[in-house]
């Protein structure tokens, strides 16, 4: 089933245009701590009007695990879901992973809609049908292809991000123009792009089209798709390892991080330009993240955790994303 970006500027009303068209028994909608304190609590009064429950997981990376899944499971049942029930997953990366392998595995699959609430969920997570846990230290080990029935993307939720979550979903947004869009990376790369909510606006939609423009093409990764994992490779082994060490980082920053390591290896064995991997490091790098929590140590580790990466063709085996 091919996905659909509906663009608002009000999230809720497409919320019950969804509800109104799709006419489930059930409507339950999946937000995290963050999401309900922050956003959920200003339309509260209007989405209780719509939805039958509503099912509050803890915020983070460390809720996407088999034990906050089984409780979501519990509270579908428990709430009297059936396959004609349907999931409205509001809030970042984590809700929309979480939430639809809930949905995609409860009564064997119940469709939901996905609200992102962060610049990564918009430019990234809830686009494209991949959904899933993380297991045994391992990011996203366990999941399943299973995409929204329509993504509803609201802007105007950015504005209670913290900017730390700004720069995390920033990396997505760079990855998309690095590969699909030279003219808006050029623009990405001038002081200050993350501010510039023009720039802004037309970046997410860049990247969040071109998304849904390939996963269309590719629903299970089987050719053009695997160009999104440009910077995954490296950046999911980043991100575990430092969530191994007690020093987490986000997705984002760990992406940013992987995009460098995969811009190296792009002018070692593909030409790339010298100039425009110091250029990346410069500007987007450097300007906004922090460096990495660990050195050199980590090597032996990331090599295991890379290995082990399950967008590899064979075990053991790394493969990469370069440009050319």
């Amino acid at each position: 089933m091919e996905q659909e970006i509906i663009y608002t500027r009000d999230w809720v009303g497409p919320v019950f245009d969804a509800i109104a068209e799709l006419v489930p028994d059930k409507a339950i909608l999946i937000t995290d701590t963050n999401v309900d304190r922050d956003v959920l609590t200003l339309q509260r009064d209007r989405i209780y009007g719509a939805v039958d429950d509503i099912i509050t997981i803890s915020s983070g990376e460390s809720a996407k695990n088999l034990d906050t899944l089984a409780y979501v499971w519990k509270r579908l049942a428990d709430a009297g879901c059936t396959r004609h029930s349907l999931v409205i997953n509001f809030g970042g990366g984590v809700v929309s992973d979480l939430g639809g392998f809930a949905a995609a595995t409860f009564k064997r699959g119940i469709q939901f809609v996905n609200v992102p609430t962060t610049l990564l969920a918009m430019a990234d997570a809830a686009i494209g049908g991949k959904t899933g846990i993380d297991f045994a230290g391992y990011k996203n080990e366990v999941g399943a292809f299973a995409p929204a029935c329509r993504v509803i993307m609201d802007e105007g939720l950015l504005s209670t991000l913290p900017e730390r979550e700004l720069r995390s979903g920033f990396a997505e947004v760079v990855k998309m123009a690095l590969i699909l869009n030279d003219p808006i990376y050029d623009e990405l790369i001038k002081e200050d792009a993350l501010h510039d909510s023009e720039l802004m606006r037309r970046a997410i939609k860049m990247a969040a089209d071109g998304k849904l423009l390939i996963v269309n093409s590719d629903p299970y990764e089987k050719g053009a798709r695997r160009m999104l994992n440009f910077g995954h490779t490296a950046g999911h082994a980043f991100e575990s390892y430092a969530e191994s060490i007690g020093k987490p980082i986000s997705h984002g920053e760990a992406v940013a991080y992987g995009m460098l390591v995969a811009l190296r290896l792009s002018c070692d064995r593909n030409g790339y330009p010298v100039k425009k991997v110091d250029e990346y490091e410069e500007n987007i790098l450097k300007r906004y993240y922090e460096p990495l929590p660990f050195g050199e140590e980590a090597e032996p580790e990331l090599q295991r955790l890379m290995a082990h990466d399950k967008k590899n063709i064979k075990n053991g085996e790394i493969n990469w994303v370069l440009l050319k």
